[in-house]
């Protein structure tokens, strides 16, 4: 496995919430289906908001801990949303959460692996932080597909 700084993982975990808004937004052109246009909408805001954090942490994070390094090697983005390969235009709204929770938990796995390996308590609490907010926003998006059925 590589190495890669604080800040290149940030860069990987901004790029890869910007792809998944992107994508989002894309089959929101596509559906016709008004429950899926309405969570599309949703977790595009969803990955928006997350996207955001990651820069605005990048902003705020000493450069001594951006540039610290960290056993981590960044897949493709590709390779990370492989699941958002069954997103089509007449997909289910539980499916739909099903693939964006994936994702969420993917990036949430990936902050504890570094979170475990990291010795310098600057990076320990970024990454105890990054975790929080994917949570938080993980459960953000489980009581929306939960009140879908509201709809």
């Amino acid at each position: 496995m590589s190495y890669s700084m604080v800040k290149d993982v940030l860069d990987y975990s901004r790029k890869l919430h910007e792809h998944t808004r992107n994508l989002y937004q894309q089959l929101r052109d596509q559906t016709q289906r008004e429950r899926v246009d309405m969570m599309l909408t949703l977790l595009a805001a969803h990955e928006n908001i997350l996207a955001d954090a990651m820069a605005s942490m990048q902003e705020h994070t000493s450069q001594k801990v951006l540039q610290e390094w960290h056993q981590f090697e960044p897949g493709s983005i590709s390779e990370a949303l492989q699941d958002a390969r069954e997103l089509h235009p007449d997909i289910s709204v539980d499916e739909l959460v099903k693939v964006a929770l994936r994702i969420d938990d993917y990036l949430i796995s990936l902050y504890r692996q570094i979170l475990s390996e990291t010795t310098s308590d600057d990076a320990r609490a970024v990454f105890e932080s990054l975790i929080r907010l994917e949570e938080t926003e993980k459960m953000r998006t489980v009581r929306a597909a939960l009140s879908a059925n509201d709809w």
